[in-house]
């Protein structure tokens, strides 16, 4: 994922707004872990206040959900419109292995995925948020799983896996691949064995 995506808008804003706290509490989350991370540094942060905060998202949980929102919208979303793209196969798989281990070097190191560190911290949050976390899995896993179908019926996805397992297997991949590189490893090595394990689809 490429460092455009970790630049949080600077300035404090005249009156609360909300796209901007967002914007820092995705963010913040996303490189901090949200095991790490409290309202008061996300209110720092923003330059916003804790009552004017809960005002708008009701609650911790709220921000947290909202914030999850942001990033399906922001992140995911254009992340998977390269898979609704009528290119072979092989062709978006290389795409999708190029997007998630591409990164620039003044982003280092490396934050890797939030939905990654959300599921990796599931039991510890709140029950909305691992209900938010769930709709955005079934969502991602639906998404892989009718790509493939569309690939299947113009003969190019050729092995006998079924549609639901071939989405989770590369759902299972792209996680690894996230969560090693949030763990510092090198984009070469994990791209290397990323593309190995998407050598069994085509």
């Amino acid at each position: 994922m490429t460092c455009d995506f970790f630049k949080a808008s600077r300035g404090r804003p005249k009156t609360f707004d909300r796209d901007h706290v967002l914007d820092v509490a995705m963010h913040t989350y996303w490189q901090n872990g949200v095991d790490t991370v409290s309202v008061n540094e996300i209110c720092k942060k923003a330059q916003v206040s804790k009552p004017g905060l809960y005002r708008e998202f009701n609650n911790e949980e709220g921000l947290m959900i909202a914030a999850l929102g942001c990033y399906e919208e922001t992140v995911l979303k254009p992340m998977f419109e390269m898979l609704t793209l009528d290119k072979p196969f092989k062709e978006t798989l290389n795409h999708l292995v190029d997007f998630v281990t591409v990164q620039d070097e003044a982003c280092k190191p490396n934050s890797g995925c939030l939905m990654v560190k959300m599921r990796q911290s599931r039991m510890h949050l709140t029950s909305g948020a691992q209900e938010k976390i769930d709709a955005i899995q079934a969502w991602v896993l639906m998404t892989y799983q009718e790509w493939i179908e569309r690939c299947k019926e113009k003969g190019e996805f050729k092995t006998n896996m079924s549609s639901t397992l071939a989405a989770s297997y590369i759902d299972t991949q792209i996680h690894s691949a996230l969560a090693q590189l949030a763990q510092g490893e090198t984009n070469t090595n994990v791209k290397g064995v990323l593309a190995l394990s998407f050598s069994v689809l085509v």
